[in-house]
C-alpha cells in the first residue's frame, strides 16, 4: 500500500515522462485485451490497433502535461473525439482524463475555469441529447453517469491533490516560520544574557575600582611622601597612615570576594555617607565645613552609598592630581537636596580628567536622580554632586 501510495503522488506530480509512459503502456494493454469499441455502433469493424494511433498523439502531448497543460488538454480533446469516430477506447479515454485532471492541476485558473465550464456544459449538453434522441430514462442516466464520471472525476482528484498540497507547503512554511522565531528567540537571549554578564561586569570593576581604588592611591602616595622625605620621628606616623590604608583596601577586597564566591544572590554590605564619611575625610585629611555628614540622615539606602563613592572618588583624584594639603569639602543639606563639593588645586594648565572615576561618579549621581559637574576653573578642580534626599 506505501509503494502504491509513492507511485500514486509520483504520477500526479510527474512532469511528463513517467505519466505518458504509464498512459502508453497500460492503453496498449487494454487495447490488446479487447477494450475498444465501447461506446459507437459501427456499421464496419475497424482494426484494434488502430486506436494505437490516437494513444500514441495523446501520450506524445502527455509529456507537457505539468509545464503546458493547456497544449496536452487541447490535443487530448480532438484525439478523443478521433477515437470515437473509430469506435472509441478505454486508452484514450484514460489520456483525456489524464489532461482534464492535467489541467485542474497545473493549469491557471482561467485554465481551470475554462475546464469547469466545459465539463459542465458537456455534461448538460449529453444528457439533454440523450434524452432528445429518445432513450428511455434509465439510458439517460446511465449517460448521465458516464460523462460525470468522464469529467467530473478528474477535476475533483485534481482539486484534492492541489488543496492537500496547499496545505503541505503551508505546514512547511509555518514549521520554518516557527524555526526561525525559535533561532530569533535563541540569539535575543544569547544577546540578553551576554548584556547581562556586561552590566554585571562593568558593576563589579565600579565596585572593586570605588572600594580600592582610593584607598591604594592614598597608600601609594604616603608611601611616596615617605620615601621622599629624609628619614625622621614622622617615619612612623606615615607607616601607620600606610597601614591603615592598606588594611581599609583588604577589608573592601575581602568583602567584594565573598559577594562574587557566593551563590549570586548576595550584596556587598556598601558603606554609606552618613556613617563611613567622617572616616572618609579623617583618612583623607580633607578640610570639610557645612555639616558633618552624619547631620544627613535621613537618606535612602541608594542616595547614602552613592553619596559615599562620589565623595570617596572625588577625594581620590584631589589626593592623585592635586596639590597635597589644598582639598576642601563643603556638605550642605538644602531640604530635600544633599549637595556636597570637593575643590582641589591642581597645577596651571592641567586638563579634566577622563578615566573610569569621573564615569563611576556620573553613573553612580544619576542612577539616584542627582547631577554631577566637574571641571577647572582657575587651577582650582571641583567636583560638585547634587544628589537627592530621597529617590
Amino acid at each position: 500500500m506505501r509503494a502504491l501510495g509513492r507511485l500514486s503522488r509520483g504520477y500526479s506530480d510527474d512532469p511528463g515522462p513517467l505519466s505518458a509512459l504509464v498512459l502508453l503502456v497500460v492503453g496498449a494493454v487494454t487495447i490488446w485485451v479487447g477494450l475498444s469499441g465501447l461506446w459507437i455502433v459501427r456499421t464496419w469493424e475497424a482494426p484494434a490497433w488502430w486506436h494505437l494511433v490516437p494513444l500514441l498523439v495523446g501520450c506524445a502531448a502527455n509529456l507537457v502535461r505539468r509545464s503546458h497543460p493547456g497544449i496536452t488538454l487541447a490535443v487530448a480533446v480532438p484525439v478523443f473525439m478521433a477515437d470515437l469516430l473509430i469506435g472509441g477506447s478505454l486508452a484514450v479515454l484514460l489520456v483525456l482524463f489524464d489532461a482534464i485532471y492535467s489541467a485542474e492541476r497545473f493549469g491557471s485558473q482561467r485554465l481551470r475555469q475554462v475546464v469547469r465550464f466545459g465539463a459542465g456544459v458537456v455534461t448538460v449538453g449529453v444528457t439533454i441529447a440523450s434524452a432528445l434522441a429518445g432513450m428511455p430514462p434509465r439510458a439517460v442516466a446511465a449517460m448521465a453517469l458516464q460523462t460525470v464520471a468522464m469529467l467530473a472525476v478528474p477535476i475533483w482528484w485534481a482539486l484534492d491533490v492541489r488543496h492537500r498540497t496547499e496545505l503541505a507547503d503551508a505546514a512547511t512554511a509555518r514549521a520554518e516560520l516557527e524555526v526561525s522565531r525559535a533561532a530569533e528567540r535563541a540569539r535575543a537571549q544569547d544577546a540578553e544574557r551576554r548584556s547581562a554578564v556586561q552590566a554585571e561586569r562593568s558593576r563589579m570593576a565600579r565596585e572593586l575600582h570605588d572600594a580600592v581604588a582610593g584607598d591604594v592611591s592614598a597608600l601609594v602616595i604616603r608611601a611616596g611622601a615617605a620615601l621622599a622625605a629624609p628619614p625622621g620621628p614622622s617615619d612612623r606616623e606615615s607607616l601607620a597612615a600606610v597601614r591603615e590604608s592598606g588594611l581599609h583596601a583588604l577589608g573592601e577586597l575581602r568583602t567584594m570576594i565573598e559577594v562574587l564566591a557566593a551563590d549570586g544572590t548576595a550584596e556587598p554590605i556598601a558603606p554609606t555617607l552618613t556613617q563611613d564619611g567622617a572616616e572618609l575625610l579623617e583618612r583623607a585629611e580633607a578640610q570639610a565645613d557645612g555639616v558633618a555628614p552624619a547631620d544627613l540622615a535621613p537618606l535612602t539606602p541608594a542616595v547614602d552609598r552613592a553619596g559615599y563613592r562620589v565623595l570617596q572618588e572625588a577625594l581620590t583624584n584631589a589626593a592623585r592630581h592635586g596639590r597635597p594639603g589644598t582639598t576642601r569639602v563643603h556638605i550642605q543639606r538644602d531640604g530635600d537636596r544633599v549637595e556636597m563639593r570637593v575643590r582641589n588645586a591642581v597645577e596651571r594648565g592641567s586638563e579634566p580628567a577622563t578615566g573610569i572615576g569621573l564615569a563611576s561618579m556620573t553613573e553612580r549621581a544619576h542612577a539616584v536622580g542627582g547631577m554631577l559637574e566637574v571641571g577647572i576653573e582657575e587651577d582650582t578642580w571641583t567636583v560638585a554632586a547634587t544628589l537627592p534626599a530621597t529617590s
